[in-house]
This record gives structure tokens, C-alpha cells and sequence, in this order.
């Protein structure tokens, strides 16, 4: 009969995937579609939006440099400072333009963008204008430094000429006043040369009062005060006039008269300082001008940047509001799949991976561990028509030929040991039997001789032999019989007693002192006495083996209360263990002695009937100092 078809773990997982590999690709399609709007919208604020708020800011900034740049280049004091602010503002110019340049290959705005090129052009033209008002005020000042320089040396030509002729009048004022000169040709020079002595004073001052305000002239800080200068330099000069038609017959008169003309020139004409003065003040006038337009032509500009930037702003917030439209609607559609893939996925991983695959491999993992501690009696669940339900029927099936082989070893291990015990034991049962005999035959002759009481005595001694030959002959048909496997109220001072009267031969050839220190408050504990018998006997007779050949032969038992348990101590003066052996000797088959003297069954029987009573027995030993053994049980009420 072929068996009914079934869905094993495979498929069922198989189709558990493909139902959440399903609602996983729907998710991913929503994210991806979601995401690519995402990537085309921002690519269009960082394409265009941007890049126009970037380029906006950029003009921004270099027409704030301008702005900056500019007063520097009406207050350059020679021309390289010119030149060189005329290079930054040149700079700042080429780069407003490249900025448009490039807004103009990424905009569809042509209008607003000719309002651009047309505030920048306007810029630019101003800002040419305001560098020629500069330069050609620059070039006043260099003339004006000139006139100054030629005035200097003029004034000096004029002081030249002018104090002989003081010193000539001064010379025949006081050949007048000599006693030798005559009275009426005293009055009439003395008045004389009094007179072109005035002149000459007035003329001397005069001259260097022109030259003064020619130098003076060059400094005035505005129109007004020029000229009023230039109307007080005016006066000066018919003044001046007056005082050398006075002089015109004194010798000199004329030499005097072409110097002051020549301080005059200084003032005079297109060329003059005054006129100079005045060209240079309406250039600084023409400059502020200029550097208010500046000013005036920019505010159009920054309005135009500041809209732009608004405009872009607008556009970028639509965008992102875009963005998180789609977004909010693409977070909407995933949340959706992802609750149907949880919708699918939970119920399977709760259901059938939690309770029917993990649940269950954990309780088959949980009767597996029991096994492997050695409770053989542990439940193994069994349900289902899929592999785990397969691999429970094999684990129970182990199980129990586990159960059964371990009873044989335990069994096969009780029989080797009792096989170990016989010759000690025919020889104790013989020694009684052949003083049975002898008490006996002395029993005989006695009742013969009407010696009664004498023989009754020999009969009380037959019978203590034959009570300590049934006491061996028990323990070793306790041993032998297969034990019960409940818990039971056990005396281990009978267990220790049984033990010891089986191994009473050994422990007599082997010179080995025995000590038993059994606490009467820790005495009875919960085990079975055949099973913890044959552990006794194991943990006695490696002892004895251990301790063969040594110094020292003493084998120490004794027992105490520890957190409630019962703590039976089985301490020998043998060789010892190193930490690998240590580490082995509850192994199945493990054993240090040689072929033909032991399975390595004893430790790991005696481990597994512990851990059957619900104790522990642990080992400690070092190397030439002995070994410990600690059982601890339940202790019995």
C-alpha cells in the first residue's frame, strides 16, 4: 500500500517563503516606484531650483562688492590704487556676467533675465564712467602738484626781486636822515622814498599773500569758498596794480612787475589753480553722483534677485511639497504591504514554525538532553505526519533500546564485579563451613561424654557462622538481582556495611584502614539500596585499586548536611588523577587500567543510577594525593 501523499516541512516552507517573497516584491515595487518620484523631484530642486537660488545669491554677492568696491575706487589716491580697484571691480563685473550666462543656458525666464543683463550693463557703464571721473581727477591732482611746485620756485623769484629793491629804499631813507643832507632836499626824499617804501612793503606782502592763495586754492574744500578766494585773490591783485604804478620809475620796477605776473599765471586761465580747483571739486561732485547712481542702479537689480529667489523658493516648496505627497502616498502603499506580509507571515511563523516546527523540535530537543543525561524515562511526543513527528518515533524507539541496553550493562556490570568478588568470597564462606564441621564433630563427642553445656556452646557457635555465611551469600544475591526502579527510603550505613562485608577480603590483603563517619542526622536518603549499593561498591573498588602498591592505604567515609542534601564522602589515599583523566572518568568506556581488567562501564553506570535518583556525584583529585568522590542525594524524612 503506497503512503498517502503529505506536505512535509520543505514544501510547507517552501510555500510560507513564497507568500512573504510575494508581499517583500510588492513592497519593493511600491518603494521603488515611491523613491523614483522622490529622485525626480529632487533632481529637479537640485537641477533647476537650486541652482538658480545659487546663481541668484551669487549676483547678490558680487553686487554687494560692488557696492563695497566702489567708494574705494573714487577715494584711490594715485592711479595703480586706481587700477587695482578698477581690476576687482572688473573681476566682480565678468563674474556677474558669467552668472547670467549660465542662468540664461538654465532658464526659460528670458525677460526677467534681459532685466538682469540690462541692470548689469547699466552697472558696468556707470562704473566706467565713475573710473574716467577718477582717472581725470587724478590727473588735475598731478598738474595741481605741479602749479604748486612752480610756485614755490616763482614766489621765490618774487621775494628775490623784490627785497634788493627794500633794501635800496631802506639804504636812501637813511642817507636822507644824514646830518650832511640839505634841509629842503631832506623833506622832499624823505617823502619820496617813503612812499615807494610803502609801496614796496604792500607789494611784498601782497606777492606772497597771491602766492599763499594760489596754494591755498588747491586745498578748498568746496565751490563756494573757492570762490570767494578767487574773488579776494582779484582784489589783491588791483591792489597790487596800484602799488606798482607807484614804483614804475624806481630801478627794478619792471623785473618786479613780470614775478608777480608770474605768480598770477599760477591762477589764471584753463590751466590755472583756481580753474583746476574748480574742474577737480565738480569731479568729486560728478564721482558722488556716480556712486549714488551705483547705489540707485543696484536697488533695481537686488529687487530683481531677491523676486528670482522667491520664485525659485516658491518652485522648491511645490516640489518638496511634491516629494512629500509622494512620499506620504508611497509610505501609505508599503505600510499596506507590509501589514499584508505580516498578516501572511505571522500567523505561519506563530502557528506552525513557532508551535508546530520550533515548538516541537523543542520538546524533542528537550526529551533528547533528558536521554542524554540518562533519563531513560523521559516522555518523547510524538504527533504530526512530518519529518519531526518521524524523528520522534526513531528518538522513542532509541529510547528505549537504550533502556534496555543500559539495564544489560548495568546488569553485565554487576555480574563482573561479582565475578571480581568470588574467590574473596568462596574463601570467607569456606573458613566458616570448615568450622561448622569442626564445632560439630566436637558437638558430638561432647553429647558422647554427657558434656551438654559444653556442646549446647559449640552449637551457639555453629549458629553465628551460619548467620555470617547467610549475611554474605545475601548481599551478594541482593547485588545480583535486577534492582527496582522507585525511590525508597535507604540507610546508607546498611549500604556502606553490605559494601565492606563484600569487600572484606580485599580490604584485609591490601592492609588498607578503613574509617566510617556516618552522621546519624544525615543517615537515610531517598534511593534505591541494590543501585546505590552497586555505585558504593564501584567508588570502593577503584579505591582499593588506586591505593595498590602505595605508602599509605586509607580509605575515608563519612557523610554530612550540605543545603539540604546529603553528602556522602568517599576520600582514598591512592595515586591521584591528573586534569585530562579527570575530566574522562564518567565516560563510558573510559578506563586507565589494563586490557582484561575493566570495561570502563563503573563510573558511568554509577553517574547515570545518581542522576536517576535526583543527586549528583562529582570527582577531585591531584596527582599523588588521592581522589574524592562526593555523592549527594536526597535526603529520606
Amino acid at each position: 500500500m503506497s503512503k498517502p501523499f503529505r506536505i512535509g516541512i520543505r514544501g510547507r516552507l517552501f510555500w510560507a517563503f513564497g507568500a512573504v517573497a510575494t508581499a517583500t516584491i510588492v513592497a519593493t515595487v511600491i518603494a521603488w516606484v515611491s523613491f523614483t518620484r522622490l529622485g525626480d523631484t529632487m533632481q529637479l530642486i537640485i537641477g533647476s531650483n537650486v541652482p538658480a537660488v545659487t546663481l541668484a545669491a551669487q549676483l547678490a554677492e558680487h553686487g554687494g562688492g560692488i557696492i563695497g568696491t566702489a567708494p574705494a575706487l573714487s577715494s584711490a589716491k594715485d592711479d595703480a590704487d586706481r587700477e587695482q580697484v578698477w581690476l576687482q571691480l572688473s573681476a566682480r563685473l565678468e563674474d556677474m556676467n558669467a552668472a547670467l550666462d549660465t542662468m540664461a543656458k538654465s532658464s526659460t525666464q528670458t525677460d526677467n533675465l534681459a532685466q538682469f543683463k540690462n541692470a548689469v550693463s547699466a552697472l558696468s557703464t556707470n562704473l566706467q564712467k565713475l573710473d574716467a571721473i577718477v582717472s581725470q581727477r587724478l590727473s588735475r591732482t598731478v598738474q595741481k602738484e605741479e602749479l604748486s611746485e612752480r610756485l614755490r620756485w616763482a614766489s621765490a623769484d618774487f621775494l628775490d626781486e623784490i627785497e634788493p629793491m627794500i633794501d635800496d629804499i631802506r639804504f636812501n631813507l637813511s642817507l636822507a636822515l644824514t646830518p650832511d643832507a640839505r634841509p629842503s632836499q631832506t623833506s622832499d626824499t624823505l617823502t619820496w622814498e617813503m612812499a615807494k617804501q610803502q609801496s614796496l612793503l604792500s607789494i611784498n606782502a601782497d606777492g606772497s599773500l597771491l602766492a599763499e592763495l594760489i596754494a591755498r586754492a588747491a586745498t578748498i574744500p568746496n565751490t563756494d569758498a573757492l570762490r570767494g578766494t578767487q574773488l579776494y585773490f582779484q582784489e589783491i591783485e588791483s591792489r597790487i596794480e596800484t602799488n606798482l604804478k607807484t614804483l614804475e620809475t624806481v630801478p627794478g620796477a619792471l623785473s618786479l612787475h613780470q614775478s608777480i605776473k608770474d605768480i598770477q599765471a599760477f591762477a589764471d586761465g584753463p590751466l590755472g589753480m583756481f580753474d583746476l580747483r574748480a574742474r577737480e571739486l565738480s569731479d568729486v561732485e560728478m564721482e558722488r553722483t556716480l556712486l549714488i547712481k551705483n547705489q540707485q542702479l543696484l536697488a533695481p537689480l537686488h529687487d530683481l534677485i531677491t523676486g528670482r529667489v522667491d520664485e525659485e523658493i516658491a518652485a522648491a516648496l511645490q516640489s518638496a511639497e511634491r516629494s512629500q505627497a509622494s512620499i506620504r502616498q508611497g509610505r501609505f502603499w508599503l505600510v499596506v504591504a507590509v501589514f499584508v506580509s505580516l498578516v501572511v507571515a505571522a500567523p505561519f511563523l506563530w502557528f506552525y514554525v513557532g508551535h508546530g516546527l520550533v515548538g516541537r523540535i523543542t520538546r524533542l530537543d528537550q526529551s533528547m538532553r533528558a536521554i542524554a543525561d540518562g533519563d531513560l524515562r523521559a516522555e518523547v511526543p510524538v504527533g504530526g505526519e512530518d519529518e519531526i513527528a518521524d524523528m520522534a518515533v526513531s528518538l522513542r524507539s532509541f529510547r528505549d533500546t537504550l533502556s534496555e541496553t543500559q539495564a544489560e550493562l548495568v546488569q553485565a556490570a554487576k555480574l563482573a564485579a561479582l565475578g571480581q568478588l568470588t574467590a574473596g568470597i568462596s574463601h570467607e564462606i569456606n573458613q566458616p563451613l570448615a568450622a561448622i564441621r569442626h564445632y560439630a564433630r566436637n558437638a558430638g563427642v561432647l553429647i558422647d561424654k554427657d558434656r551438654t553445656l559444653d556442646a549446647k556452646k559449640n552449637l551457639i557457635k555453629i549458629s553465628e557462622l551460619v548467620e555470617k555465611t547467610n549475611r554474605i551469600i545475601g548481599g551478594l544475591r541482593q547485588l545480583a538481582r535486577k534492582p527496582q526502579r522507585d525511590l525508597r527510603r535507604t540507610d546508607v550505613m546498611v549500604v556502606f556495611d553490605d559494601v565492606l562485608t563484600l569487600l572484606d577480603r580485599r580490604v584485609r590483603d591490601g592492609a588498607i584502614e578503613v574509617t566510617v563517619q556516618i552522621d546519624a542526622s544525615c543517615r537515610y536518603v531517598l534511593a534505591g539500596q541494590v543501585r546505590l549499593e552497586q555505585v558504593v561498591l564501584n567508588l570502593i573498588n577503584n579505591a582499593i585499586d588506586a591505593m595498590d602498591g602505595g605508602a599509605v592505604r586509607r580509605l575515608i567515609i563519612s557523610t554530612r548536611l550540605v543545603d539540604e542534601w546529603v553528602e556522602l564522602r568517599l576520600r582514598d589515599t591512592g595515586m591521584g588523577m591528573d586534569e585530562e583523566v579527570l575530566g574522562k572518568v564518567f565516560d563510558p568506556f573510559f578506563t586507565t587500567k589494563d586490557v582484561g581488567e575493566g570495561l570502563g562501564l563503573g563510573l558511568s553506570v554509577s553517574y547515570n543510577i545518581v542522576k536517576d535518583f535526583g543527586g549528583t556525584i562529582r570527582a577531585e583529585s591531584k596527582i599523588g594525593e588521592g581522589t574524592t568522590f562526593w555523592l549527594r542525594l536526597k535526603p529520606a524524612s
